[in-house]
């Protein structure tokens, strides 16, 4: 995960916390939104048949919907080896073990341009109550980096790959 340097900058994105271990997903979703995590979970309920309770598993495809109904374009999933390689807004699947073929939850990342270009992620997980571990900026991330991409609709894509 990333280190922690201290923050000279206001992150753009608004913290929200995951409500239970499956949900990081909505969280970041959420995030980018702008919108709460009961509005994003209820969406993927109305729209996007997951379950209201019991075990799920984010698609690619529910994420984009989800993603376009509040007004974002997003990627398929995209494997990253560098922090650079990464688009300046996604949903960064960390702690993934390859091996298992388990773990892996979302956060968010953001390349902000406006304030210098300072490379941030923002952790929904409810476990991280200390706020200088929910946003962290980043100097790298351990590869491999897979990542769904998202910008806005109807916005310039410059910067995002």
């Amino acid at each position: 995960m990333a280190t922690n340097t201290a923050q000279t900058f206001q992150p753009a994105f608004k913290r929200v916390a995951q409500s239970n271990d499956f949900d990081c997903v909505f969280a970041v979703i959420a995030m980018v939104a702008n919108k709460t995590l009961a509005e994003v979970r209820q969406v993927a309920v109305d729209k996007f048949e997951v379950p209201e309770h019991g075990p799920w598993w984010p698609s690619e495809s529910m994420i984009t919907g989800l993603c376009a109904h509040f007004g974002w374009a997003g990627t398929v999933y995209k494997e990253a080896s560098t922090v650079a390689d990464l688009p300046d807004i996604c949903l960064l699947m960390v702690d993934y073990n390859p091996k298992t073929e388990m773990g892996g939850r979302h956060i968010l990342f953001h390349r902000q341009r406006a304030a210098g270009g300072v490379e941030y992620t923002i952790d929904p997980g409810f476990w991280i109550t200390d706020p200088a571990m929910q946003v962290r900026v980043v100097k790298s991330l351990p590869p491999p980096l897979w990542y769904i991409g998202v910008h806005a609709m109807n916005a310039p894509k410059s910067g995002n790959k």
